[in-house]
């Protein structure tokens, strides 16, 4: 970029799409930002520099990042923009191809190159230039989730060769930040009075790996309990021959990491997880969450799978109905295989008719909301801890919150608190009074019941 803009007012308007490391990665970007002097503003149609942070992760989410892109460049001929940005995992991936796929932007920043955004606006602007290292985050006061709760990303990138992820084609090997660096923003976090942080990466038990550290997770997770001060700490994708005997300890001695571990298994089908390049059997699966159980009493265990990757038959599917219903996790996620673009997998023999592939996520999908009712039926009467979101979306006159086997942003659904007076980021008690496969109703305790 080698043009100059004078900025009158150094605005930004800033659209982030995709998981939660994206938004994570938006906040990095709004923090710089802040500090040099550009202000974040809602309406798009005031801003001078436009910001779309893409996802690629299946074929969907590029479709709508190049959409938003397009969408935003309008903003140039009708608004006050004048600079539009492309960042995140679709320009990482098709880097060298953005500028004839979309020439309406004026910056592709990749993954590895967000942290220098506002070094090259302060450029553009005539501005000198200061670098920052890659994975120190600035604490400004800018976060794109609620006042309450925030994510904290640990590291980035993915040393893993799973053949149907596109990630490291995006991110790349995995880099670790600082333990000091993480604690810093945890502190910082719970001194704005944030009630959860959900440490976030592509493989949070490859922590610190890479900087020399066989338990780097499990030492950091010592550290946040004793030093970050914040109530409710959450993990969220662990790899499976990863979880050792060190961390399921620390797990069960802390006082604020949650007994909650998400662990994406894919599958358990011997071949299924070879041609993935994933370790594992169902032997093996099912030694890991007796052995996570037995290590930590009452954990929730959340899992994702696959389903329709190419060579799975109708036996190497019913493997895997088996084992969920022996297994009975708290929360499943199920994805149809996507044939994504420059991964391994794409050209696999053995490809699944689309109509199976949906089939089957349907059958998975329904014997885990079967298995979830009855999990939930039988919190039904305890009283348990409950932070408040605020209001629910599906009523105004019902608040919306959390148990701490429940992630947020709709990942393991909702508490909907039917009589209660907690303000968001309050944690308080409530007697759960009915369950759904998803969602739990529940009263707060001490409140009037509706119709008292």
């Amino acid at each position: 970029m080698k043009r100059k803009i004078h900025w009158n007012e150094k605005t930004v308007g800033i659209v982030s799409l995709g998981c939660p490391k994206n938004a994570s990665d938006t906040e990095r970007m709004i923090s710089d930002l802040s500090g040099r002097g550009y202000s974040v503003v809602p309406d798009l149609g005031e801003a001078e520099i436009l910001l779309v942070n893409t996802c690629s992760f299946v074929t969907d989410a590029r479709q709508e990042s190049i959409d938003t892109i397009l969408e935003l460049s309008r903003y140039k001929e009708e608004g006050k923009a004048k600079f539009l940005v492309g960042a995140g995992c679709l320009v990482s991936r098709y880097r060298d191809q953005m500028g004839t796929l979309i020439p309406e932007m004026d910056l592709a920043l990749t993954t590895f190159e967000e942290g220098r955004l506002g070094e090259i606006l302060d450029e553009v602007g005539g501005i000198a230039p200061t670098t920052k290292p890659l994975l120190t985050f600035p604490l400004a006061e800018s976060r794109l989730t609620p006042a309450h709760r925030s994510y904290v990303k640990v590291s980035e990138g993915c040393d893993h060769p799973c053949t149907f992820c596109s990630i490291p084609l995006a991110r790349g090997g995995q880099v670790s930040r600082p333990q000091e660096d993480i604690l810093a923003e945890i502190r910082h976090l719970s001194a704005r009075g944030v009630k959860e942080v959900t440490l976030i990466a592509q493989d949070l038990t490859r922590y610190g790996h890479d900087l020399g550290f066989s338990e780097g997770l499990s030492v950091l997770l010592d550290r946040i309990d004793r030093e970050g001060g914040v109530p409710w700490v959450r993990l969220l994708y662990a790899y499976p021959t990863l979880v050792t005997e060190t961390l399921l300890k620390t797990i069960r001695e802390s006082k604020n990491i949650l007994p909650y571990l998400d662990i994406p298994l894919q599958h358990v089908d011997e071949g299924i997880l070879g041609a993935m390049k994933r370790p594992g059997s169902v032997d093996f699966m099912k030694r890991l969450v007796d052995r996570i159980r037995d290590a930590v009493p009452g954990i929730v265990l959340r899992t994702t799978f696959i389903v329709g990757f190419p060579g799975e038959g109708e036996k190497e599917f019913e493997a895997l109905l088996r084992f969920v219903e022996w297994a009975r996790f708290d929360h499943v996620g199920v994805f149809a295989f996507s044939r994504e673009e420059g991964t391994p997998s794409y050209d696999l023999p053995g490809q699944v008719p689309h109509r199976i592939r949906m089939r089957r996520r349907k059958d998975l999908m329904a014997l885990s909301a079967k298995i979830a009712l009855e999990k939930n039926r039988s919190l039904e009467g305890r009283i348990l801890p409950v932070l408040i979101e605020g209001l629910s979306e599906q009523s105004d006159l019902v608040l919306s919150g959390r148990i701490k086997g429940m992630a947020p942003d709709g990942i393991d659904g909702e508490v909907l608190v039917l009589s209660g007076q907690g303000r968001p980021g309050d944690i308080v008690d409530c007697r759960i009074v009915k369950a759904h496969p998803y969602d739990l109703e529940a009263w707060e305790v001490g409140v009037p019941e509706p119709g008292e």
